[in-house]
């Protein structure tokens, strides 16, 4: 007597996928891994994306210190950002940090700060990074 075996296979059409195998391809889209994106684009467009957010936030400020700060210290000046009305101005050298803050006592920090009464309280002078065009 033959036995009959209850798991037997249907016989397929050519081409035909197992519907576990279809299912198992779906799946490593989403479990598999993934080729490393070496390409420069992600890199830029962060870059990208920090500049324009960098110039909503700051832009206004920006263009303000390049109109009332004399052209000797725009070049060793960057606004490193503005958290709690405290404005944040990075200079490369001490040298220019004490120009800058003479600048700033001789009433540039009074303009900056009647000029932005609500975003601007103080003005803090550091050293250390490199220039930049801000």
């Amino acid at each position: 007597m033959r036995s009959k075996d209850t798991h037997s296979a249907k016989p397929r059409e050519p081409g035909a996928v197992d519907p576990r195998i279809a299912w198992l391809d779906r799946m490593r889209e989403f479990r598999g891994r993934r080729e490393r994106d070496i390409t420069v684009n992600r890199p830029v467009d962060a870059f990208e994306r920090e500049f324009k957010d960098r110039h909503r936030a700051l832009g206004d400020i920006i263009d303000a210190w390049n109109e009332l700060s004399p052209l000797s210290v725009r070049g060793v000046v960057t606004i490193s950002g503005l958290a709690q009305g405290t404005l944040t101005l990075t200079m490369t050298s001490s040298s220019a940090s004490f120009e800058v803050s003479r600048i700033l006592r001789d009433g540039l920090e009074h303009t900056l700060v009647t000029r932005f009464p609500s975003r601007i309280r103080r003005i803090k002078v550091r050293v250390g990074g490199e220039p930049s065009t801000s």
